[in-house]
């Protein structure tokens, strides 16, 4: 009999696997003081202390009692062993965690060791004495390990991983002073040295006002790390492995050779090559999920398209901006050249242990420039074509073979269902992973069908085929699609044909509802049905997406089987599923909503989806990223100017708030000339402007200039005031960002007095004026006037709304700051900080307290500003934002003793 002890944790005591109830009370602490002891002798006197808590009964034959209800209770797993004078738990180092803890320690294995704990430990045992003097003592072991644990992963630069872990324990555990300076340490290395610093700020307050001491040797020696800047920042540790990983089989020799290139201190290049429908995919996935913890500094993957039909293959510097910023560079601050983006890829790769997945490359040239530079890290490829000139290790992958094959069928079906026709199965299946792994869903699906019906079936509809002269493998894959859409129900096989005109690169439950024009429950039943069938994939939690020959032959059947009319409605549904739920995030959760004077109305059947609150709507958002993008392009190319505009215009929230501006400013010019298209020169110029804010934000600020300037001239054709003044805001803004401020002066002042003019005009129009006018006013020095276009800004009708009030009131506080007022800037800034704290951006939140710094420094005040510049600091480090460096060198000015 095998019997299992656990204290690290609630007290549990297993035989054979299967819980043994403990009694409460006397029983379990009796248990729990002689399991803390493995194999020790306990004294009685020690003993009774534990088991009535510093209490002891008249009798001593009590304590006897105790021990013989704990050995009833235990039965076969009674370790409790009678010593004279006392008692011992005897135990092996394989029964007791505790034991096992010890002995992983022993070994450095920090983090087995950790994962043992199930804490609070003994939260099912009731003793004071025991959690008073037994419980600290194994705690600090834990803790022990866990810190050891830590440093090792700090010393191998994986602090970016661990800063949400370590944010925790600090907060669990506040005077520790051990974690404090390894989350210190997570943060510099994350390129967050401001915080680290107000981290080491947090400890210091609460051990001098809690417990009257200065931190430790230790944690003033981070305190100095972190300052003298010797902490390496390294940056997030992108994990962009996609999450599913079919189940796998065979292979064995390609899985040893791409093994055999792990480990090594020079850059490694692999390519799989090989037939469509082969496993290069799987095969790839499968092998980097296995060997992800041998790349610490990070895995990065790309599906790079160049084989999809219905999709432009991914360029390179949609790649390289993926890639940069899942390496931690904010969107901005990604070069415009692919070269130049390069670049900076490979100098942030560069002395890193990383692996990159390049999935359906085209050729060659498709990912020459996705290569790092001099770096321990490893590249796999897979392709349809040979891929000369890179320099790598190639592994042309064929046909399963015959065991393979039987092996994969195994792996689904069991041994038991294979018969003799399970061979002929695997010919018709030409040995291609894809098309086993279909038939074998089929299969699985009918289990009482033996496989000989099958091979049947197949067989009947090889000869059905009309063109069989594109190869075996070709006609393998097609003969098993044709016969495994033909088992389908006819709503499933409508769904699965329907999905070949979506442009992907997959889709969720809601947007096939649409797309079909079914029910919610009609739509999941189907999917789930494509699912069993193997036809589709849940790669990512409520997400479908399907492999690319299955893709292409899903179209097909679409032209074939759908009328013309039936594929135009269905696009329309698709289109303004996407459209109407962009419009409702709009409409529902953004203050500053775009709006349309002519909202338009979905088609019939169409079920927009809808969010409670900004943070679901903005989750939604980052999810459906790459499907939006690929559903107004497909609008594009497919001339539906209507929706490719709308759909753009909706789609800047998105934009805007996750910084896309680089990879959708073509699509943003596209949309203008649809609108154009249409006749509809006003909403071309809304979206000009659009265009003049995206160049802007990436530092194209000439072209931003010339846009602004030419959606002027479109509004002023049109004859809409209140788009000139708009257009004019963005001229001066950008004006002044070049220098040429009293420029941005002199078209600030124009516009506001076109606006006067204009019988239409509203007061939040007024107030947008007069706080460009203030803005570019700041710049001159002229802080008087500033002072009057606030006071005219105030007198506006109306309630303004909270941003709005809050960037008039930094430019109030800017005014004041400049005519010596500090302690008047510090009354309007604090007002600004509410409002943005409602509704304002990050960017708004850390130039208020940056302002708020430097009026407290004109106060004489250090203390408060260098809180406030460090709060800045830390905000534009997490953006990488460019002001980082300017609000840095205020700091280093302070005095030390400040």
């Amino acid at each position: 009999m095998t019997a299992e002890y656990r204290v690290l944790g609630p007290l549990e005591v297993l035989a054979e696997g299967a819980p043994v109830p403990v009694p409460a009370g006397r029983c379990r602490v009796l248990l729990a003081t002689l399991l803390l002891r493995p194999n020790q002798f306990v004294s009685v006197d020690e003993l009774v202390e534990r088991v009535w808590d510093g209490s002891p009964p008249r009798a001593r034959s009590s304590l006897h009692m105790v021990v013989r209800r704990l050995r009833v209770a235990l039965g076969d797993a009674d370790c409790v062993r009678t010593l004279p004078g006392g008692y011992q738990a005897s135990v092996g180092p394989d029964q007791l965690d505790l034991l096992r803890f010890r002995a992983l320690v022993g070994s450095e294995d920090f983090v087995a060791a950790v994962a043992l704990w199930r804490g609070p430990m003994l939260s099912n045992v009731v003793s004071d004495m025991v959690h008073k003097n037994d419980v600290p003592l194994v705690t600090e072991e834990w803790f022990g390990a866990l810190e050891r644990r830590i440093d090792v992963d700090l010393e191998s630069g994986r602090g970016p991983d661990l800063v949400a872990e370590l944010q925790l324990l600090t907060m669990r555990h506040p005077l520790r002073e051990v974690l404090w300076g390894q989350l210190m340490l997570a943060l510099a290395q994350s390129g967050q040295q401001a915080k680290a610093l107000v981290a080491y700020q947090q400890i210091r307050g609460r051990l001098v006002n809690q417990l009257g001491v200065d931190p430790g040797e230790r944690l003033r020696a981070v305190h100095h790390q972190v300052l003298s800047g010797s902490v390496r920042a390294r940056g997030p540790v992108p994990r962009l492995l996609p999450t599913f990983v079919p189940r796998f089989v065979g292979r064995a020799v390609q899985l040893r050779e791409l093994t055999g290139l792990v480990g090594r201190d020079e850059p490694m290049i692999a390519t799989i090559t090989g037939i469509a429908g082969v496993g290069k995919t799987m095969l790839a996935l499968h092998w980097a999920h296995s060997v992800s913890s041998r790349f610490p500094d990070g895995q990065l993957h790309v599906n790079m398209r160049g084989f999809d039909r219905h999709r432009e293959p991914m360029a390179p510097g949609d790649v390289l901006s993926r890639f940069l910023e899942a390496l931690g560079v904010a969107s901005e601050r990604i070069p415009a050249d692919v070269e130049a983006q390069g670049a900076m890829y490979r100098g942030l790769v560069v002395g890193r242990r990383m692996l990159l997945v390049l999935d359906n490359a085209r050729d060659a040239e498709h990912v020459r420039p996705l290569l790092p530079g001099p770096s321990p890290s490893l590249v796999l490829i897979t392709s349809r074509n040979q891929l000369g000139g890179l320099g790598a290790r190639r592994l042309a992958l064929d046909v399963l073979s015959r065991d393979e094959a039987r092996a994969l069928l195994v792996s689904r079906l069991g041994e038991a269902r294979l018969d003799a026709a399970a061979d002929e199965l695997i010919a018709w299946c030409g040995g291609l992973p894809l098309a086993l792994a279909i038939v074998a869903a089929r299969a699985a699906e009918t289990p009482q069908l033996p496989l000989s019906a099958l091979v049947a079936e197949l067989a009947d509809e090889h000869t059905r085929l009309d063109s069989l002269d594109t190869g075996d493998a070709a006609t393998s894959v097609r003969t098993v699609f044709q016969w495994s859409y033909q088992q389908l129900s006819a709503a499933a096989a409508r769904m699965f044909r329907l999905i070949g005109v979506h442009p992907g690169p997959d889709i969720t439950v809601p947007a096939a509802a649409s797309l079909t024009g079914q029910s919610a429950d009609e739509t999941r039943a189907c999917v789930l049905e494509l699912v069993r069938a193997n036809l589709l994939v849940e790669h990512v939690a409520g997400r479908y997406t399907c492999h690319d020959l299955l893709r292409v032959y899903a179209a097909d059947r679409a032209a074939a089987d759908e009328s013309a009319e039936s594929r135009e409605a269905a696009v329309e549904r698709m289109l303004d599923h996407y459209l109407h739920t962009l419009a409702g995030i709009d409409r529902n959760h953004n203050h500053n909503h775009r709006g349309l004077e002519d909202y338009p109305v979905p088609a019939a059947k169409v079920t927009p989806e809808t969010f409670d609150d900004q943070p679901a709507a903005m989750a939604w958002l980052d999810a459906e990223r790459m499907v939006i993008r690929g559903v107004v392009a497909y609008a594009d190319e497919q001339g539906l100017d209507r929706h490719t505009w709308q759909l753009t215009w909706f789609a800047l929230d998105m934009v805007d708030w996750f910084g896309l501006w680089r990879e959708w400013v073509e699509q943003v010019d596209r949309a203008s000339l649809a609108a154009a298209r249409l006749g509809d020169r006003r909403q071309m110029a809304r979206l000009v402007v659009l265009l003049a804010t995206g160049y802007a934000r990436f530092g194209r600020l000439e072209t931003s200039l010339e846009h602004f300037e030419i959606a002027n001239r479109i509004y002023e054709e049109v004859g809409v005031v209140a788009g000139q003044v708009r257009a004019q805001a963005g001229i001066a803004w950008v004006l002044g960002q070049v220098g040429r401020h009293h420029e941005a002066v002199e078209v600030a002042r124009k516009s506001l007095e076109l606006l006067r003019g204009d019988a239409c005009v509203t007061p939040e129009r007024m107030r947008m004026a007069l706080h460009q006018l203030a803005a570019a006013l700041v710049l001159v020095g002229k802080y008087e006037e500033v002072l009057e276009c606030a006071a005219e800004w105030e007198a506006q009708e109306g309630t303004p709304a909270p941003v709005s009030s809050g960037l008039m009131a930094t430019e109030r506080a800017r005014a004041f700051i400049g005519l010596g007022e500090p302690a008047r800037a510090v009354a309007e800034l604090d007002r600004a900080l509410d409002w943005f704290h409602q509704k304002g951006s990050w960017n708004d939140t850390a130039a208020t307290q940056v302002l708020l710094g430097d009026a407290h420094h004109g106060l004489g005040d250090p203390a408060a500003a260098r809180r406030w510049w460090t709060e800045a600091v830390a905000a534009y480090e997490q953006h990488q934002h460019q002001h980082v460096d300017h609000v840095r060198a205020k700091l280093a000015a302070l005095p030390e003793n400040w």
